[in-house]
């Protein structure tokens, strides 16, 4: 025994000794430019010991003195470090030419994992792809670069009108599914407000399997964005200066003819002065003139005939009085929007070292917008930085403050002023330069018109019948709007040690806006049938979010094996305020812009909402030899928006991945790398705050609605009649995934192709229910959507030396159904979307009908014989079909885009980039209106007589019809009057002609740009680099089946009812680095 204990402590002894004589050593990893090699792999030479680097490239292991430390990571070098005496080791890493850089994917909580052992779907951009072209807006960035992902934009003429994202395809009953933004982990309701100058990278997650772990706020897909942080180098002082200028001009009009002039027909009146007439008229007696009043444009042709213009009428021009040569105005349209300007500046300073880092990043968005009077100024402020208070705390925390004024009134609806009249009411014989001579114009204290009336002899003449002038207008209709945003987090982050850390964060949203509305009383004084009344509008929101979140990591490699665990807690609150009110029937004091001078008892709406949520998760990878893992995730939700009794909410996810390249690259060299992965998830919807379904859990009185009719002096409130589930929730979404990923000789040629299966099911719909219990609805879940599609990524680098380079990145993405399968019990169909509806003339809508594919596009059509000719009536026009007519789904087939980047002489780069989309449809309204007016130049061709087809059908005129007799079936031959043919369609209801494809193929992105050899030129002492860039923004709509609209900015899910065109941009970039 004594003997035992002797040798037991000698053993003790030395074993003492041995850890003695070891220690912990810390280090970074990084590469030649300061960024870090995330999860590199450290091992110490000679044993079993390994682990893995975080994403920062940070790593902690104990060693002894004599150790070396062998470091590897995918597309670097691998490099061995003595230990020695060192208790700091950070090491540069080589780039190893022509193998795959690992990437780095973000998700929840901000957890990373490299690309290899990731199963979902998930594709990392970086920002200097997305940012080639410096633009305003996140989503456009985006168009055409990350598979699978569709981008719609609006008119860059609406500044502030942002653009939709839509991943694969549609899966909800509203015509609606916002994704998730989430910036450094920060939830966001929408990108209006990100700076692509500060985004380090875009992480798109698609798919239950990918957003699990953000519950069902993720449901639809989200989009992680990193920003920028300071980067340790011994280049430059950290200073950046971006500077950006571009000249936005209109590129895109419907087409128009320049052959008639405004009025209702091609008759000119004779103007006779008469007692009572102003004098000053005599100067126009015998002179004629056409039909002002009416707004379409079937009246005389013009031929430089003398005629009365509009404005001749009016006293107090150099024009008054005169007459003047009837000509067309083949660019009036186009000479209404100025040319754009948007200058883009940011300044940024980073600095870092060992334990800290820092970075500040200002930018200032100075827009004049084409629409004259809208302007756009916003101010971003960012701040990003890290501690390490010690060995184990860091702290880290970002702000992010925006301010946005916006100035003018934005109207992309029917009858607006400006594309609402240009492209469906409007004369084609206006000159808009004189338009914008005499917008301050006035007689008797009213703005003269164009669009005044036909009776020259009538008290109300000089008065605007539908239309102003457009120009008096954007003086007269004011806008005013503002918007600050806060957004952030601060962390503090304890590390037990190389595997195990703790993170406690607290993360805040808020956004506060206010807008004014001003329309001047000279406005509504100066128009008859649609003119405006005088007033003034007040609206304010505020919007709070709050989370508190406990996340516990867990990361080790034991052998052959690797465990990346994550656990924790998500708190979260959301406040929402919001009132608006405004004038009623004008003001009583001439431009007094106060709610007190409003004529009638102000109109008013407030509203106050809040929910709450909390969460517990856990998600966990198992990895061996770094090429097989197995992934789980779990989140379980209870949301204050759901039945007290019944408001949790589980969502789920496996999946696994296997990269089979690693046991077959020496046997098959020339596959650089091979990737199998298969992921399913399950995501339940919650009901949103703005869902009032259930009253026990909504905010009180937000079911009883008070509005500001009264009766006898007192307030109305609406009490509801609808009834909800006990057990409501939202839709459930579950999704699988193949994939596969492959690369080749040395990565010059790589691809992905992933296949998703998707089933949305159990929406909270409302049925109808028999009435006479006074409830006539009930709120279940119910109803079935699927999606199946495919997506597919292409990398190709067809030269890579040293002078020359050509990279080709592509993406593409099938969307093989997309499917209603059910509705409710009893539903088989209803609209999701649709515009303007008139007196006898209602346009296609977007319907969800039962066994239809999303989104079908249903409205009236000609009704066809057996072998598929219309069928005509007597007078020669269409006869309608008696059910709706499909036209097809609004969904496009094909999305996808083409990148390039080439670089050449070493210093000269260029990025052209396209995208596209094939297959799809939308309705215009614009041309509808634009045919019965006619205005398009569809209205005023020639015939294959030669003729003009608004001559007379017994002159040779007319359009030639072609179909089958509705009464004696049989083939119809003749030729029937223009302005009956076209009126005919639109007051029948037959809208085949004004249905279009959404295909299109677009050059998106262009730039040059030019490094400048500082180091030549002598300017290393001053400047660490230069770049200079010649850059154009949509230059070239390469392919539309329609060219009068740009497909890729169709405003509405049906389609369009007057918005404005697009824009294009050319300009040039200048950044500096000191």
């Amino acid at each position: 025994m004594r003997r035992f204990l002797s040798l037991f402590t000698m053993l003790m002894l030395c074993g003492a000794l041995a850890f003695a004589q070891s220690r912990v050593v810390n280090g970074k990893i990084t590469d030649a430019d300061g960024n870090p090699v995330s999860f590199a792999t450290v091992k110490i030479k000679g044993t079993q010991t390994g682990l893995s680097a975080d994403a920062n490239g940070s790593f902690s292991v104990r060693v002894n003195s004599g150790n070396v430390l062998v470091i590897s990571a995918a597309g670097f070098k691998t490099i061995e470090v003595p230990v020695g005496t060192q208790n700091v080791i950070n090491t540069v890493m080589e780039k190893e030419s022509g193998e795959l850089q690992e990437v780095v994917v973000t998700s929840a909580f901000q957890t990373k994992r490299t690309q290899r052992s990731v199963s979902s779907n998930a594709q990392v951009v970086t920002g200097e792809q997305v940012n080639t072209i410096r633009q305003t807006n996140v989503n456009n960035a985006l168009a055409g670069k990350v598979a699978g992902l569709q981008v719609r934009s609006q008119s860059y003429a609406s500044l502030d009108g942002g653009a939709d994202i839509r991943l694969g395809g549609e899966s909800g009953l509203s015509g609606s599914s916002p994704i998730l933004y989430v910036v450094d982990g920060t939830q966001m309701p929408n990108a209006n407000d990100l700076n692509p100058d500060d985004i380090e990278d875009y992480t798109v997650l698609q798919g239950p399997a990918a957003t699990a772990l953000y519950g069902p706020a993720g449901q639809n897909g989200v989009i992680v964005i990193t920003l920028k942080k300071a980067r340790k180098t011994n280049r430059g002082i950290g200073l950046e200066l971006n500077l950006g200028v571009q000249f936005d001009k209109l590129y895109i009009l419907p087409n128009y003819q320049n052959s008639y002039s405004g009025g209702s027909g091609p008759d000119m009146f004779k103007y006779k002065w008469q007692a009572g007439d102003p004098v000053a008229w005599k100067a126009l007696d015998g002179k004629y003139y056409h039909n002002y009043d009416d707004d379409a444009s079937w009246g005389p042709r013009m031929v430089g005939q003398e005629y009365i213009p509009w404005y001749a009428w009016y006293p107090g021009s150099e024009y008054s009085f005169k007459t003047a040569k009837l000509t067309p105005q083949p660019t009036n349209a186009a000479d209404f929007f100025n040319t754009g300007v948007t200058r883009n500046t940011n300044v940024n300073f980073s600095k870092a070292s060992d334990n800290y880092s820092f970075r500040a990043s200002y930018s200032n968005l100075d827009v004049t917008g084409v629409i004259p009077t809208t302007t756009l100024k916003k101010n971003m402020l960012s701040v990003t930085g890290s501690i390490d208070l010690n060995s184990h705390f860091t702290f880290a925390t970002n702000i992010n403050y925006i301010t946005q004024n916006l100035n003018g009134v934005f109207d992309q609806g029917y009858s607006n002023q400006a594309t609402g009249s240009f492209n469906s009411w409007y004369h084609r014989d206006l000159d808009m330069n004189i338009l914008r001579e005499l917008k301050d114009l006035t007689y008797n204290g009213k703005l003269a018109s164009w669009n005044i009336g036909s009776n020259p002899h009538s008290s109300t003449f000089l008065l605007g019948n539908y239309w102003y002038n457009f120009f008096s207008y954007q003086d007269n209709k004011l806008g005013k709007s503002r918007r600050d945003r806060l957004y952030g987090n601060a962390s503090l982050t304890y590390k037990v040690n190389n595997s195990l850390r703790f993170k406690l964060t607290y993360r805040k949203a808020q956004n506060t806006t206010f807008g004014e509305g001003f329309t001047t009383s000279i406005l509504e004084r100066s128009a008859t049938q649609t003119g405006e009344k005088a007033g003034y509008s007040v609206s304010q929101s505020f919007w709070n979010k709050q989370n508190i979140e406990g996340l516990i990591s867990f990361n080790r490699k034991i052998k052959d094996f690797s465990i990346d665990i994550n656990t924790g807690f998500d708190l979260f609150s959301e406040e929402y305020r919001a009132m608006n009110t405004g004038t009623v029937d004008g003001l009583t004091i001439d431009d007094l812009y106060s709610l007190s001078n409003s004529k009638s008892p102000v109109s008013y709406s407030s509203s106050k909402i809040t929910d709450k949520y909390r969460a517990i998760f856990a998600t966990a990878s198992l990895g061996f030899r770094n090429f097989f893992f197995l992934d789980g995730t779990a989140r379980q939700d209870y949301f204050s928006t759901l039945p007290p009794n019944d408001n949790g909410i589980f969502s789920k996810s496996i999946g696994a991945s296997f990269v089979f390249s690693d046991l077959i690259r020496k046997a098959v060299p020339f596959i650089s790398y091979g990737k199998l992965k298969f992921a399913w998830g399950e995501v339940p919807g919650a009901l949103g705050p703005y869902n009032n379904f259930y009253g026990a859990y909504s905010y009180p009185g937000s079911l009883y609605g008070v509005g500001a009719n009264q009766w006898n002096g007192n307030i109305l409130s609406g009490t509801p009649d609808g009834l909800t589930d006990p057990a409501i929730h939202g839709a459930v979404a579950l999704q699988k995934d193949y994939g596969l990923e492959m690369s080749f000789l040395k990565n010059r040629i790589g691809f992905t192709v992933l296949y998703k299966d998707r089933v949305t099911k159990d929406f909270p719909y409302s049925v109808a229910i028999t009435g006479t219990s006074g409830i006539t609805s009930k709120t279940i879940n119910t109803g079935e959507i699927t999606q199946k599609s495919l997506d597919a990524t292409l990398n190709i680098k067809p030269f890579w030396g040293e002078k020359f380079r050509w990279e080709i990145n592509s993406t593409f993405s099938k969307i093989i159904e997309n499917k209603v399968v059910s509705i409710a019990p009893g539903v088989t169909s209803f609209t999701v979307s649709g515009g303007a509806a008139f007196s006898g003339i209602t346009p296609p809508v977007v319907k969800l009908g039962v066994d239809m594919p999303w989104g079908s596009l249903l409205g009236g059509g000609y009704k066809t014989a057996p072998n598929g000719k219309p069928i005509i009536d007597a007078s020669g026009l269409y006869v309608k079909a008696p059910d709706l007519v499909n036209f097809g789904s609004v969904i496009p087939d094909y999305t996808g885009g083409v990148q390039n980047t080439i670089t050449f002489f070493k210093n000269f780069v260029a990025n052209i980039n396209i995208d596209y989309q094939v297959g799809g449809k939308f309705f215009s309204l614009s041309d509808m209106w634009g045919a019965y007016s006619g205005l398009t130049a569809r209205t005023a061709v020639l015939n294959d007589k030669g003729n003009p087809i608004r001559d007379d059908v017994a002159d040779g005129g007319g359009v030639h019809v072609f179909g089958v007799d509705e009464t004696t079936g049989k083939d119809v031959d003749m030729y029937v009057n223009a302005k009956d043919y076209f009126s005919g369609m639109v007051s029948r209801n037959v809208f085949n002609d004004f249905i279009y494809d959404l295909t299109f193929v677009k050059l998106r992105e262009l730039s040059i740009g030019y490094k400048l050899p500082v180091d030549k030129m002598g300017l290393s002492k001053f400047l660490n680099n230069a770049t200079f860039s010649i850059t154009a923004r949509n230059p070239w709509l390469i392919y539309a089946k329609t060219k009068d609209f740009d497909p890729s900015e169709i405003t509405s899910i049906y389609g369009e009812d007057g918005q404005y065109p697009g824009t294009r941009s050319f300009g040039f970039n200048l950044k500096l680095g000191f």
